[in-house]
């Protein structure tokens, strides 16, 4: 799948509200992110279809488990002063890289289905949460 949508960097009220809620990457961006020593601030989720990803972490759930809540007022791990800390390092992951305040349900839907599609390549997938897993000792990391 090619995408359509372009990088923006907005930090503008609406832009910046997103950030309540963790933006969802492919494999090779949580990767990154690993790489760069951030995987603590990470967390394990599932996706539709029951396959499972790796995202940065609401508040208080970092190395955890995502909890049933998609958002809080606390945001994002990386969300501070009203913006995200991975603007600067090029780091954000894709959904967050693309996010803009006008984007059509259209544009919103062609980064999800870009980034589901990233999650169904086992052997990345698997390679990530296994590395992401044993950072954060969770038990029965040889389960995928």
């Amino acid at each position: 799948m090619k995408l359509t949508v372009k990088v923006s960097e907005c930090s503008c009220e609406k832009c910046s509200k997103m950030c309540h809620a963790p933006c969802c990457g492919t494999p090779d961006d949580m990767q990154k992110l690993i790489d760069a020593g951030y995987g603590e601030r990470l967390m394990y989720d599932d996706l539709p279809g029951g396959e499972y990803m790796i995202k940065p972490a609401l508040k208080g759930f970092e190395g955890e488990g995502a909890p049933w809540e998609v958002a809080s007022k606390a945001g994002c791990t990386f969300w501070k002063d009203g913006k995200c800390e991975l603007h600067e390092s090029g780091l954000k992951p894709l959904q967050g890289k693309l996010a803009l305040h006008g984007q059509s349900e259209k544009e919103i839907d062609q980064v999800g289905d870009f980034i589901n599609e990233a999650w169904q390549d086992e052997k990345k997938t698997n390679k990530v949460i296994k590395k992401w897993k044993k950072l954060n000792k969770w038990p029965a990391i040889n389960d995928l």
